[in-house]
C-alpha cells in the first residue's frame, strides 16, 4: 500500500500543538505511513511524538524511544527543534522520565553531563538538587530525624507552658523552658550543618551551588 508522504505529515501537525494523546494515538495507529515519510520529515515527527509520550506521562515508552532517536540527532547533527537545543532537551527529559520511574542514580548521571554542558540552566540543577535528596545518606537521615525530634519537644514545651501558667508550674517548668532554648539552637544547627554538607556535595559534583545565593557569593555563574 503506498502512502502520501506529505499528507500523512500534515495529517499529524494538524492535530494541534498541545494534542499530545492525538499525535501519539495517530503516530502508533500509523506506523507503515509514518515509515513512508521523506527522512527530515520522519526525524521531525519522531520528535515531536517522544515529546509527546513525555508530555502524557508514558515515560517507560519514551526510555524504549529515546536512545536510537538520540543516535540519529547526533550522527545526522540536528543542534535546533523549534529554536531549541533539542539534543539538551530530550537527554533532560530521560533524566527526568528516570526520575519519575524511581530510578534516581541513572538520572542523575544524565543531569551531571548537562549541567557540565550549561551550568546556568536552573531546571538541570534544580531536578538533581531533588533527585540527591531523595537518597540522602544515612547520617543525614539521622541528624534531620534528631532535628525533628527536637522541634516536637519544643512544641510539648510550649504548649505546657502556655497552659500551666500559675506560679508554681512555672517554676518546674522551668529547668524544661531552658531544655527547650538549648533544644532550639541544636536543631537550627543540625538543619543548617546538614544542607551545609549537602550543598557541599553538590558543588563537588558539579561546580555549582544549588541556591543562587551561595552562587552570587561564590561567583560560580
Amino acid at each position: 500500500m503506498e502512502y502520501d508522504a506529505h499528507q500523512t505529515y500534515f495529517s499529524y501537525f494538524r492535530l494541534g500543538e498541545t494534542a499530545y494523546r492525538e499525535k501519539v494515538r495517530f503516530y502508533e495507529e500509523n506506523p507503515d505511513a509514518i515509515s513512508s515519510l521523506y527522512f527530515d520529515e520522519r526525524i521531525e515527527v519522531d520528535i515531536d511524538y517522544v515529546l509527546s509520550l513525555f508530555e502524557i506521562g508514558k515515560y517507560e515508552r519514551f526510555l524504549k524511544k529515546i536512545d536510537p532517536l538520540l543516535e540519529v540527532i547526533i550522527f545526522e547533527n540536528i543542534f535546533k527543534y523549534k529554536n531549541e537545543n533539542i539534543f539538551n532537551e530530550l537527554l533532560f527529559r530521560k533524566a527526568a522520565c528516570l526520575f519519575q520511574l524511581k530510578n534516581y542514580t541513572k538520572a542523575e548521571e544524565i543531569l551531571l553531563q548537562l549541567i557540565r554542558m550549561e551550568k546556568s540552566n536552573t531546571l538541570y540543577i534544580g531536578l538533581y538538587t531533588i533527585s540527591r535528596r531523595k537518597h540522602a545518606d544515612d547520617f543525614t537521615t539521622t541528624v534531620r530525624a534528631m532535628a525533628n525530634a527536637s522541634f516536637l519537644l519544643i512544641l510539648g514545651i510550649t504548649i505546657a507552658r502556655i497552659f500551666f501558667i500559675e506560679p508554681f508550674f512555672d517554676t518546674m517548668l522551668e529547668p524544661f523552658l531552658i531544655l527547650r532554648n538549648f533544644l532550639f539552637g541544636f536543631s537550627l544547627l543540625c538543619l543548617f550543618g546538614t544542607e551545609l554538607i549537602f550543598q557541599y556535595k553538590i558543588y563537588t559534583s558539579t561546580g555549582v551551588f544549588s541556591h543562587k545565593l551561595l552562587n552570587k557569593i561564590f561567583n560560580k555563574r
